[in-house]
């Protein structure tokens, strides 16, 4: 793994440390920033009973998007989120 690799791999760490925390705080709710390319985005996580939730809203933009189905992980709803804006960004 070279610099760069390592350096993606910390920056997404720090990036869902907070959305992992919701886990094991039990609730609640974060936004974290996130890039792709010069595009920012906050992704919205919140825990809805036993399941949790995304939205997100480009910075300055026109995207804002919400997921439709709860899921069981805050993990995976932010991945989620990161697929809608991977799917837009083509």
């Amino acid at each position: 793994m070279d610099c760069r690799d390592r350096f993606a791999v910390w920056l997404v760490e720090l990036v869902l440390e907070p959305v992992r925390g919701l886990r094991e705080n039990g609730g609640g709710l974060t936004t974290v920033r996130t890039a792709l390319g010069d595009r920012r985005f906050d992704v919205t996580i919140a825990r809805e009973g036993a399941d949790y939730c995304w939205s997100l809203q480009e910075v300055g933009g026109p995207l804002s998007e919400a997921g439709a189905a709860p899921l069981a992980d805050p993990e995976d709803a932010f991945w989620d989120a990161w697929t809608t804006i991977e799917a837009t960004a083509d």
